[in-house]
């Protein structure tokens, strides 16, 4: 089990190089965590976008183009489709989306013809690396779900455990989170919450657990305060946001204001999607690949 994205990053480079396809990675932060990425032999980069401004930006930043393959794009769209089709043709890549939206890409990778759908359900994880957390802390979802319902927040569940298995977790811990800790029927959250704790009672792959806010679900001293006793309380390893509000604000909430490093991939795609917000540091976009190339070895 990794406890850090260092113990990540150093797993990642023990693996098979993976070729990475990055749609539009006009990005400085992007080109300098691919540069790093290649140059610790994680990843060979094959770049998508306009060609002239990647060619540029390599050279502003000092970096040879030698190693990479770049391909001309003469907009997102395009980039995006030369992309999928790339990863389509390429055994063990990985996709990253650079400077495009997240539904242009996923146009894109939905296609039947060229796409890499599987007929899962996508949803997006993330990773975060809080300093004052004893471990990773997996989220879902805060990009890509808007407001699932029961039913799709149950296959979410799924994505998750199966994801954090393959790390190395064996029975996660699940906290299904909301304001509060107890059911009311003002605050529908708190009902999904425990129809779908109901729905997965006779499981037992896994530990689940809610409603619950999240200082209970992360402080074994804010549950024993509030007199909740629960085998998640207070060292949940994955939260299960109610809609991308809420998991958006505390995946951005923690990275600006906790000094958190996070890492984000789309999960239930053909490959692995790294996906994270454009604003992500550099940091971000370098672990979000060194865990794609762990999850590729490892799934």
């Amino acid at each position: 089990m990794f406890r850090n994205f260092t113990q990540v990053v150093d797993y990642a480079r023990k693996l098979e190089t993976k070729d990475l396809i990055v749609a539009s990675p006009e990005d400085t932060t992007i080109l300098i965590a691919i540069n790093d990425a290649y140059q610790m032999n994680l990843i060979r980069p094959v770049l998508v976008g306009d060609k002239k401004k990647i060619l540029d930006q390599l050279m502003e930043l000092g970096i040879s183009k030698r190693g990479y393959e770049i391909y001309n794009a003469v907009d997102p769209k395009d980039a995006a489709l030369m992309s999928v089709k790339l990863v389509s043709k390429h055994e063990n890549s990985i996709l990253m989306k650079g400077l495009l939206q997240t539904r242009t890409l996923l146009h894109e990778v939905l296609d039947e013809d060229h796409g890499l759908y599987t007929g899962s359900f996508l949803s997006h994880i993330g990773v975060l690396e809080i300093p004052n957390y004893h471990k990773l802390l997996f989220i879902s979802d805060a990009i890509l779900n808007v407001l699932p319902n029961e039913e799709e927040k149950i296959k979410i569940i799924d994505n998750t455990y199966n994801f954090v298995k393959s790390l190395g977790i064996y029975k996660p811990k699940i906290a299904l989170v909301s304001a509060i800790e107890t059911v009311d029927e003002e605050v529908p959250s708190t009902v999904e919450s425990r129809n779908i704790v109901l729905a997965l009672r006779d499981q037992e792959k896994f530990y689940i657990g809610g409603p619950m806010s999240i200082d209970i679900a992360v402080s074994h001293e804010s549950a024993e305060t509030k007199g909740i006793q629960h085998v998640v309380a207070g060292d949940a390893d994955v939260l299960i946001f109610p809609n991308i509000e809420a998991g958006n604000t505390f995946y951005k909430s923690t990275t600006f204001f906790g000094n958190s490093n996070v890492a984000g991939l789309i999960l239930g795609a053909k490959n692995p999607i790294v996906l994270t917000s454009r604003s992500d540091s550099y940091r971000s976009k370098l672990y979000s690949i060194a865990l794609a190339v762990v999850s590729t070895d490892i799934t």
